[in-house]
C-alpha cells in the first residue's frame, strides 16, 4: 500500500472507523479502543501520561464508562471515566489504531495517520512510531500486551 493516501482513502478511512465503532457499541456490552499519540487527541485535563505518550491509550467503552458520545466524521467525542473523574475526550478517527471487545471474539488492528486534518492530502504525512503497545500505570488501569511471545 503506498505510503501517501489520498482525501478520498483518509475519508473512506475515517468512515470505517466510525462505523466499526458504531457497530461495536450496538452489538457489544464493553469494548476497548487503542488510541496512539497525536496532535488532536484530547484527554481533559489527563492528558497522555508517561508510556502513554509514546505506545498509546487503551481506552474502555461501555454503558458505565461513557457518560456522552458524540460520533462526527473526523472524530469521536465521549466524557469517559478515569478512576473517579470524568474527561471530557476528543478521539480523532485518524488515531484509532485497534478496537476489540472485551473477550476478544472480535478484534480489529487498523491504519493510524499522524496527520493534521485540515483537508490537505498534498502536504507529507508523518510515518508513525512503531507501536509499544504494552499499556502501563497505576491505579484501575487495563493492562494490554499485544506482542508476540518474548524470548527472555
Amino acid at each position: 500500500m503506498s505510503e501517501n493516501l489520498t482525501q478520498e482513502e483518509i475519508t473512506t478511512l475515517r468512515e470505517f472507523k466510525r462505523d466499526l465503532f458504531n457497530l461495536y457499541w450496538e452489538r457489544f456490552g464493553v469494548f476497548y479502543i487503542h488510541v496512539m499519540p497525536h496532535p488532536k487527541l484530547e484527554i481533559g485535563k489527563r492528558g497522555l501520561l508517561n508510556a502513554e505518550k509514546e505506545s498509546g491509550i487503551v481506552l474502555v467503552f461501555g454503558d458505565k464508562a461513557v457518560k456522552v458520545l458524540d460520533s462526527k466524521p473526523d472524530y469521536l467525542f465521549a466524557e469517559l471515566q478515569f478512576g473517579s473523574t470524568w474527561e471530557p475526550t476528543m478521539i480523532p478517527w485518524d488515531a484509532v489504531f485497534r478496537i476489540y471487545d472485551k473477550f476478544q471474539n472480535s478484534a480489529s488492528q487498523l491504519r493510524f495517520l499522524q496527520i493534521e486534518t485540515n483537508g490537505n492530502a498534498d502536504e507529507p504525512q508523518t510515518k508513525p512510531k512503531s507501536p509499544k503497545p504494552e499499556v502501563t500505570g497505576e491505579g484501575n488501569v487495563i493492562r494490554v500486551d499485544f506482542g508476540g511471545k518474548r524470548s527472555e
